[in-house]
């Protein structure tokens, strides 16, 4: 097996299933109704749909810097804003963190295991860190979310 494939695969199960630790981010959010995602049971702290719009915007700035394309932080900031706080709203952030997973999925699957290792922006190990990266973000994030789903339960 390549070590894109190997990367691919856990990126798949931190996401999607299967995560050695627990629930992965979609099977964390199982449930979640778009009024608990805005809401914050825990005082200083991020809101789930906001940690939602916080995974997807980073997985989508992986793709071009895998490119070697510089990008600072997402588009729409490190921690957007709720723009429509609406069930279609909550939806919509559902489907484009879906989307940005699927880019980034394709992205992978287009990388030879050289690649991994190639400077991008003079750093050695570029993508192959990056990678791994968003792998780890996405657990750390996963394991916030079940924090506050626990905490809107009590």
């Amino acid at each position: 097996m390549k070590e894109t494939e190997r990367i691919a695969d856990q990126l798949k199960r931190a996401y999607e299933k299967d995560a050695w630790h627990g629930p992965s981010v979609k099977e964390t959010l199982q449930g979640v109704t778009a009024e608990q995602a805005q809401t914050k049971p825990i005082n200083s702290t991020h809101s789930i749909w906001e940690i939602v719009l916080h995974i997807s915007g980073w997985m989508k700035v992986a793709v071009p810097r895998m490119q070697g394309i510089k990008t600072t932080q997402p588009e729409e900031g490190d921690w957007p804003a709720i723009k429509n706080a609406m069930v279609t709203g909550w939806n919509q952030t559902l489907e484009e963190m879906q989307k940005n997973y699927q880019e980034l999925m394709t992205a992978i699957s287009r990388l030879s295991d050289e690649d991994l290792t190639k400077p991008v922006f003079e750093i050695p190990n570029y993508n192959y860190v990056l990678l791994h990266g968003i792998i780890q973000h996405n657990l750390y994030h996963a394991g916030q979310i079940a924090v506050l789903k626990k905490a809107l339960s009590e």
